[in-house]
């Protein structure tokens, strides 16, 4: 379990997380996989198939690059920061959460990223963009409320129509 602290270095939080990792099998991955299968049943076909390869993909690349990870990060966790984490880490019932909670704090916190990639296609086919300094998600407004979804955290702001 990640135990988090105010003015906590990213450089810490980045071993923290590599430590979580180290404990993940390729059989935790697939069951991955097969959660994303099931929580994508539901959308239309013309968009499935892609945004769930899409989002397995990001997840395999993220976790290989935080367990590989070598860069050094500056900067330091905010109380609110902390808060966040805590919120995204609390003990979870299945694995596949856990792995998603850690890559979700990996992205945000250390790359800095939007949890979907740029150019990750929802219906309507809308994409995240960056645009400057920022990233921009189509569909972050009707999911920010949400219990379950992760759009609270993530970094990319909403589009205003």
């Amino acid at each position: 379990m990640i135990k988090v602290y105010s003015n906590m270095s990213l450089n810490n939080l980045k071993e923290m997380l590599k430590q979580e990792v180290k404990e993940i099998t390729l059989q935790d991955l697939f069951r991955l996989s097969e959660h994303f299968r099931e929580e994508t049943q539901y959308l239309p076909e013309e968009y499935k198939k892609e945004y769930t390869e899409s989002v397995q993909n990001v997840v395999v690349t993220r976790f290989t690059s935080l367990k590989n990870d070598t860069k050094n990060y500056t900067g330091f966790l905010s109380q609110e920061d902390v808060e966040n984490i805590e919120e995204l880490v609390k003990t979870k019932d299945k694995i596949v959460e856990h792995i998603l909670s850690i890559i979700t704090v990996y992205t945000i916190y250390l790359l800095q990223e939007p949890i979907h990639n740029i150019g990750t296609t929802f219906p309507g086919k809308l994409n995240v963009y960056k645009k400057g300094k920022y990233y921009y998600c189509p569909v972050k407004k009707y999911h920010i409320v949400n219990n379950k979804s992760l759009c609270k955290y993530c970094i990319a702001k909403i589009i205003e129509d």
